[in-house]
């Protein structure tokens, strides 16, 4: 029974890892998501700025690429929205994860406890029939 409640904290915590893996993985796309995002806005800063340096050769093609940029845009708004709220729920799977552990560990604790407690006492009952048994041949009784 000792080795179950060990094993079992072990493949909770194995559990647990993995699943702090995978929202660690989650926030890195999340991250990529939010940084594309970002260089499209820079992108479209250098864009309007060769536009206005070249209005004539640059800055009828500028339209376009505008257009583009605010659907890309459009699309990576939605993906990031999309992936917070999977992160958000996911976050519910790493702690209750995290409670089966700890649950697993306490239990595994109290059973440890509940063993040495026992060890204890029987020892405690050793020493005391030693003591009763040295007492009686000091008295003579044996």
């Amino acid at each position: 029974m000792a080795k179950d409640f060990k094993t079992l904290v072990r493949i909770r915590k194995w559990t647990l890892d993995e699943k702090q893996r995978e929202l660690g993985d989650m926030l890195r796309v999340l991250e990529q998501l939010i940084e594309q995002r970002e260089e499209l806005g820079r992108a479209l800063i250098a864009e309007q700025k060769v536009a206005a340096e070249n209005p004539h050769t640059a800055g009828f093609a500028y339209g376009n690429f505008a257009n583009a940029v605010i659907a890309e845009r459009a699309a990576l708004v939605e993906q990031i929205a999309a992936q917070e709220a999977k992160i958000d729920s996911f976050r519910d799977v790493v702690a209750q994860a995290f409670k089966d552990m700890k649950t697993a560990e306490i239990s595994e604790r109290n059973r440890v406890a509940a063993v040495r407690a026992e060890e204890d006492r029987k020892e405690q009952e050793n020493l005391d029939e030693i003591g009763s048994r040295a007492a009686t041949r000091k008295d003579g009784l044996m």
